[in-house]
């Protein structure tokens, strides 16, 4: 995506990492530079946001400058700083934070965590299938040092679900009561003080390494296995989560079930 202005000006690096300060991690500069440079990056939180939104099909974005400056997550922007004529386009955007979630474990147990979400994922139309997620995506889980099925994602689109199964082969699925999706082997992350953030650990990359040459074996498959059912039902989210049994439904299906005697019977 282009921009009336030059990446270069402000940007050190293909990728960025921006917070609520709404600066680069890479940003070196004066008070006045810093002020231009925060109105550059909120209006790409802002078009990549609306951006974002209407490719997920969604109401309204879950990305902009006024929400990123309200909270406490990071956007890893990605960004190719050679094209439009040397003034560079931006690629893709990542958003990440911890977030208090209640989640049902396998056994259908509930508990409450505070988990390292994906919370927006987008990569520009023209700049997908040319490997630009694949690259934020590792330099994400690089940088927050988290394997993938140690995160919950925020209402991941089939195409994200897809993406995880391919590069990672995530594909089962504990089912939740709400948007999030998280994976077989999450709970056992949560465990260890490195999912709270409070605990420095050795670099999982070659973890990630080992995900892909796995995933790569059964992509195609399984690909089905993250599509909706017959019903049109999604398979994963709120629709697919655990139930209990319903004492009252039992009640009234057992009336329903009991035959009353005909008069004089």
């Amino acid at each position: 995506m282009e921009f009336r202005f030059n990446l270069n000006e402000f940007l050190r690096g293909d990728i960025s990492k921006i917070n609520k300060n709404l600066l680069p991690d890479s940003f070196n500069g004066d008070r006045r530079a810093a002020a231009k440079c925060i109105g550059y990056v909120s209006e790409i939180m802002d078009t990549m946001g609306l951006a974002s939104a209407k490719a997920q099909a969604l109401l309204k974005p879950i990305t902009s400058a006024e929400k990123l400056r309200n909270s406490n997550y990071d956007v890893y922007l990605l960004a190719d700083l050679e094209s439009n004529n040397g003034k560079g386009t931006v690629v893709g955007l990542l958003k990440v934070g911890r977030k208090n979630l209640y989640m049902f474990d396998e056994t259908g147990m509930t508990h409450e965590r505070k988990a390292l979400c994906i919370l927006d994922f987008y990569v520009y139309e023209s700049s997908q299938r040319k490997g630009y997620g694949k690259r934020l995506f590792e330099h994400m889980l690089h940088e927050e040092n988290v394997l993938p099925h140690e995160m919950a994602i925020d209402k991941p689109s089939e195409k994200f679900l897809a993406f995880l199964f391919k590069h990672y082969g995530l594909q089962n699925i504990i089912p939740q009561s709400n948007n999030f999706v998280i994976y077989e082997g999450f709970f056992d992350y949560l465990k260890s003080d490195v999912a709270n953030g409070t605990k420095g650990a050795a670099s999982k990359q070659s973890g990630n390494d080992n995900y892909e040459s796995e995933a790569q074996h059964s992509f195609m498959n399984h690909q089905d296995s993250i599509m909706p059912d017959e019903y049109g039902q999604s398979k994963y989210g709120r629709h697919a989560a655990y139930k209990p049994v319903s004492t009252i439904g039992q009640i009234v299906q057992s009336s329903a079930n009991i035959e009353i005697p005909k008069n004089g019977s």
